[in-house]
């Protein structure tokens, strides 16, 4: 038991000592901005490096004229880093970009001499340091003044400068500019292409909450509607009228139910969305004959795709009433539809055929598109709604040349989506 709770105590340790560098780089609360809590948690890591760093070159390198150069960096670095928690975090930013841009300045300014290479790399590093904090941390125009004003002062310093040779320096700057560009402008582009992703994140957000407003508008309204109509419809069947009469009824009961049907679709959770592709359409089917008289729906279904059904989202069942509704309008008096399944490789192929007029050569190009109707009183959004489901199940829907009249359609959806 001791040996177990030691183990337990170790493993706690452990995890608070992998924790330490996340508690300490961690920005202040009242910063609740995403991309504000990313630069100031990007500032602190920062700073809380250059803590760590600068002593050891206070160590390790060669006394700057007897100052204690990067011991005084230290201190002025744990200032900043205690000014980074809180909601100053622009002015922390500010202060480590100047300091660390002035390094250099005040590096090459303290030593007599200096050698290409020495120089070389004093340019290249806190420089380029500096404009890599600048493009996390400021905007691409002041990035730019810094790239400029840093490698014009770095000139300026060169000329004056009785130990350094003019050529060396101009070399370095040219280079420590080209860098600082490349970094500028990798910067602009990032920010580019994450200011474009936020925007779409928040129009899908303003999207979803949309539809779940018209989800809710159509669940309650139509809902109520249609328990309406069912109730009179029912005590219109019991009171037993003309054959004419009923027939009439029990096509506007099934069109009713298929209503409530696609209602209750859109009420279910995912987890309760149990139905396949073939109980989709063989449902679906039987309603349409139902509420389109005149019509008849036959099925044909290969062996293993009964064995073994994928399942597809909920709206799929909206792009097959599409399809049949169409089919209905557009076909012929009494229009015989074929629907057969089958199976390709890893994708499900359903062909629906009718015995109609087909499609005009006139609008066949553009048959999907939205307003396009093949009728003279159609709105051109069913097919347009079937292939945007479709698609969105990464499926693809296509008319297809018949032997002789009607009209057929080439529905793909990948087989393994949800088998």
């Amino acid at each position: 038991m001791r040996d177990a709770l030691l183990e337990l105590d170790k493993g706690r340790l452990i995890e608070r000592i992998l924790e330490l560098p996340k508690t300490l780089t961690r920005p202040a609360q009242i910063i609740t901005e995403g991309g504000q809590r990313r630069r100031a948690r990007f500032l602190r890591t920062a700073l809380f490096t250059a803590l760590c760093v600068f002593p050891i070159l206070q160590v390790t390198s060669d006394p700057v004229q007897g100052i204690p150069f990067y011991s005084s960096l230290t201190i002025f670095a744990a200032s900043v880093y205690l000014l980074s928690g809180t909601i100053h975090i622009r002015l922390a930013a500010a202060l480590t970009i100047v300091c660390a841009a002035c390094i250099p300045i005040v590096t090459i300014t303290l030593y007599p001499v200096w050698t290409r290479d020495a120089l070389a790399f004093q340019i290249l590093t806190w420089p380029v340091l500096s404009v890599l904090l600048a493009t996390q941390l400021i905007s691409i125009r002041k990035q730019s003044l810094l790239t400029g004003g840093l490698s014009i002062a770095l000139i300026v310093l060169a000329l004056i400068h009785p130990g350094i040779l003019l050529s060396n320096a101009l070399e370095t700057v040219a280079v420590f500019f080209a860098i600082g560009v490349l970094l500028m402008f990798t910067s602009w582009n990032q920010n580019y292409y994450s200011i474009g992703l936020e925007q779409s994140n928040r129009s899908l957000e303003a999207r979803r909450r949309e539809l779940e407003i018209y989800t809710s508008l159509l669940r309650h309204d139509l809902g109520n509607d249609l328990q309406l109509i069912l109730g009179g419809i029912e005590l219109s069947q019991m009171a037993n009228g003309e054959p004419r009469q009923a027939a009439f009824l029990e096509s506007t009961y099934a069109a009713a139910q298929r209503m409530r049907s696609l209602l209750h679709i859109f009420s279910m959770t995912d987890a309760e969305l149990d139905d396949n592709i073939v109980e989709i359409l063989e449902k679906i089917g039987k309603r349409a004959e139902i509420a389109f008289k005149g019509m008849r729906v036959s099925i044909t279904i290969a062996d293993e795709v009964r064995d073994k059904p994928p399942k597809y989202g909920r709206l799929v069942a909206l792009a097959f009433e599409n399809l049949l509704r169409n089919a209905s309008q557009h076909a012929g008096i009494n229009p015989n539809v074929e629907i057969e399944i089958t199976r390709v490789s890893d994708t499900l192929e359903i062909v629906l055929e009718d015995d109609g007029p087909g499609i005009d050569q006139n609008i066949r190009e553009s048959l999907f598109e939205k307003g396009t109707s093949t009728g003279s009183e159609g709105k051109g959004l069913g097919l347009y709604l079937a292939k945007t489901i479709i698609e969105s199940e990464n499926g693809s829907i296509s008319l297809v040349s018949t032997n002789g009249s009607g009209c057929c359609f080439l529905i793909r959806l990948p087989y393994e989506h949800g088998a």
